[in-house]
């Protein structure tokens, strides 16, 4: 299988509800976010390059870090922005121009896997743009300011989206080019697509994708790493 997609992996974030770096802190396999995250995508065939976006101080150590891998594929570090969104850009621009396809992660989901890559890109190559997620299974509550729940919501139509997200490279640099013009906010990759018109399949997935937000997000996937045996 060729490779096809050349990867951003987002890593510039600040932590601040985690309390520490969740990207550099070791689990108890020794290996940090960062690290597992790269040994999974690289893993993948699809993928041919991958830049690594972090914050101005985590350069040098996330080139610490890289230079230990063995691989036979293109790693570049490149300095992230203020929003994440800034730093997705970075990691575009600094992409090579030979890729059809861009896949963005977040280094805070290190339990990415080749098939769940895969399974995304199939439906990116279909659409153009395909992101991963799963079906809202809470009930959901709009909420004003002063926590007074104004309405429930259709929890049938609601879905959790998360990355991996993949999206033919010209598109998604046509919607990028659009936020910096507008000087718009989104939270994803797929917002800004959506933004510019374009269409974004949701991929369901069923196995653990979960993304480290607070302390006990960190511990759960310690936990669950454990009981992994990961090479």
């Amino acid at each position: 299988m060729n490779a096809s997609i050349g990867t951003i992996l987002v890593a510039a974030g600040q932590s601040k509800r985690m309390g520490f770096d969740k990207i550099f802190k070791p689990f108890a396999n020794g290996l940090c976010p960062l690290e597992i995250c790269l040994h999974r995508i690289l893993s993948s065939p699809l993928v041919g390059q991958i830049v690594v976006v972090v914050s101005k101080e985590n350069l040098e150590r996330a080139m610490e870090k890289i230079s230990t891998l063995c691989h036979g594929k293109d790693i570049k570090i490149v300095e992230g922005g203020k929003e994440r969104q800034d730093s997705v850009y970075q990691g575009l621009l600094a992409l090579d121009s030979l890729w059809e396809y861009v896949m963005v992660h977040d280094s805070a989901r290190p339990f990415i896997s080749e098939g769940l890559i895969s399974v995304v890109f199939q439906a990116a190559r279909e659409m153009g743009a395909a992101v991963c997620g799963k079906p809202c299974s809470d009930t959901l509550k709009e909420v004003d300011m002063d926590g007074k729940i104004l309405k429930t919501l259709d929890r049938s139509k609601i879905w959790t989206v998360q990355t991996p997200q993949i999206f033919k490279r010209s598109l998604l640099e046509k919607a990028y080019m659009a936020l910096q013009n507008q000087g718009d906010i989104v939270t994803d990759d797929a917002s800004a697509v959506e933004r510019i018109g374009g269409t974004v399949k949701v991929v369901f997935y069923k196995g653990n994708n979960m993304k480290m937000t607070l302390q006990e997000d960190w511990e759960i996937a310690n936990l669950l790493l454990q009981k992994e045996k990961f090479n």
